[in-house]
């Protein structure tokens, strides 16, 4: 095979406590904070991965069998003199030519006549398809002349890629997709620090477009920080897709630590995925990763035909006060129901409340209904049938109520114990759509001298809907509501109290009027 030319490029190298900084003229403007960023401008400086334009490296893109097959052959030490006259001989595979993937022919032929890359069956390549980490391990393997005739895939690769160290600094399970920037790290251990049969690394034989770094350190395993007072939100592309599989949505999770709630940063994240009783984690791109600069990480869940009518329950979780901190999301396939979410909080202080049951009824028949889970932090999701329904909601505040008693109105009570009814008004809703439920709620109360019983008026000053507090002993009433801006009037009509803000978790005490 022939070798590349070698092509000096001028750059400082500094190794400073074992650690590369490296001075290129390769730029990316995604990859700050990505733990894998060095690894990334060592492969760009050597020239065996490009950008993707305006800048681009696309750290989190996954990694196809098209551009794999190219990368592959640059380890081996083609160059694209080679791949242009491969180009020029027959392709071995029937689905290239003529597909947005024809540029990486040559590539291919040359891979597979190597015995480095293989079809899928029927003369195809599938050159679209991603590569799990034990396909791109696999391909190192192969590279690194270390493959055994009798080994058994994928689990005796999984045990190679382990035992030849091609899994440091990545959190590597063989069914997750492989994007561009842990390919990468894999790529750089592959290249420097394992040892063909012949005692030659990949760097030792193989010239590149620029001369390989005297040492290059790669840490065991990428440390992750762990926050105390950390939280963790999931938030979702889309909450209902089509039935029918190959749908896909995107998991994206921000975390954050302390009362200021600052971005934490590069901590490990951990997706999870069931249907009912089955396991879903083959379907996720990734299933550990760490967070950015901003405190995000994102996964994606590719549906099945058999998840139609379920509801997917995707789940990720953070270490933070010696346990495990867990918050799910929800999502459906079905072109038959709705989607609700929402929230629960304390809505007399703003804070978590312990199990509360979230109850959403058919208002022609309470007794046909679904009961949502609230996870730690109070956030519950689910599908329903299209239709018209009540929710309730029930929580024990315990004694953060400001003052004892009991208290109802026309969708609330409490009692003594601090026991907690809160019905949301009937709805509508439609097959499609997702709603969300406003039960992030806050407190009203206040003292009018009417006699025990007598009913005064929460209008919403926009006109969405009007509730009843009932007056208890002593004057006092209470009842919740949502944020917004309300007038208190009587039976009559005659507005008593003007211009109240009620403000979610919190008490708004109107005093005697």
């Amino acid at each position: 095979m022939s070798k590349k030319a070698i092509v000096l490029v001028g750059l400082v190298i500094v190794l400073l406590m074992g650690t590369v900084n490296l001075a290129t003229a390769t730029t990316f403007t995604d990859i700050q904070g990505n733990p894998h960023e060095d690894a990334i401008l060592e492969m760009a400086r050597l020239g065996i991965l490009e950008g993707v334009g305006n800048n681009q490296f696309a750290p989190n893109a996954k990694l196809n069998r098209a551009a794999a097959a190219k990368v592959a052959g640059f380890l081996l030490g083609y160059s694209e003199e080679d791949a242009l006259a491969a180009a020029q001989t027959e392709a071995k595979f029937t689905d290239i030519m003529g597909t947005p993937h024809q540029w990486a022919v040559g590539w291919i032929n040359l891979m597979a006549e190597d015995g480095i890359l293989q079809g899928v069956g029927d003369d195809r390549y599938a050159p679209e398809n991603s590569l799990q980490m034990v396909h791109w391990s696999t391909i190192l393997i192969r590279v690194l002349e270390h493959e055994q005739a009798n080994m058994i895939w994928p689990n005796d690769y999984d045990d190679v890629t382990n035992l030849l160290g091609l899994d440091r600094g990545l959190y590597y399970n063989g069914t997750d997709i492989m994007n561009r920037s842990a390919m990468a790290r894999m790529t750089t251990t592959a290249l420097y620090n394992v040892q063909r049969p012949d005692g030659q690394r990949v760097v030792d034989v193989v010239l590149f477009n620029a001369e390989p770094l005297t040492d290059w350190h790669i840490d065991e395993q990428v440390e992750s920080n762990i926050y105390n007072d950390a939280s963790i939100s999931v938030e979702l592309s889309e909450a209902i897709v089509k039935p029918g599989g190959r749908q896909t949505i995107t998991i994206t999770v921000l975390t954050t630590y302390g009362p200021d709630k600052r971005p934490a940063a590069f901590t490990n994240i951990e997706f999870f995925a069931n249907v009912g009783p089955h396991d879903r984690g083959d379907q996720l791109s990734v299933r550990e990763i760490l967070t950015d600069a901003e405190g995000i990480a994102t996964s994606t869940y590719t549906t099945l035909a058999a998840d139609d009518g379920n509801a997917i329950e995707l789940m990720a979780n953070i270490y933070t006060d010696d346990e495990w901190l867990n918050t799910s999301a929800f999502a459906l396939a079905s072109d038959t129901a709705a989607f609700v979410s929402g929230r629960i909080i304390n809505p007399f202080n703003g804070k978590e409340v312990t199990d509360p049951e979230i109850i959403v009824g058919l208002e022609t028949n309470p007794h046909i209904h679904t009961r949502l889970k609230a996870d730690e932090q109070g956030y519950y999701s689910g599908p329903i049938s299209a239709d018209k329904y009540t929710v309730d909601i029930r929580m024990n505040v315990g004694d953060t109520s400001p003052y004892t008693g009991e208290f109802s109105g026309s969708h609330f009570s409490i009692d003594n114990n601090g026991d907690v009814w809160i019905g949301i008004q009937p709805r509508d809703y439609n097959a499609g759509n997702s709603y969300t439920i406003p039960s992030e709620l806050g407190v009203i109360t206040g003292v009018h001298d009417r006699p025990l019983g007598t009913e005064i008026y929460m209008v919403s000053k926009s006109g969405q809907f009007t509730q009843i507090a009932d007056i208890g002993s002593n004057g006092r009433f209470m009842i919740t509501l949502p944020p917004g801006q309300y007038w208190i009037g009587n039976s009559v009509g005659t507005i008593l109290k003007d211009n109240i803000t009620i403000q979610a978790g919190s008490v708004s005490d109107l005093g005697a009027f």
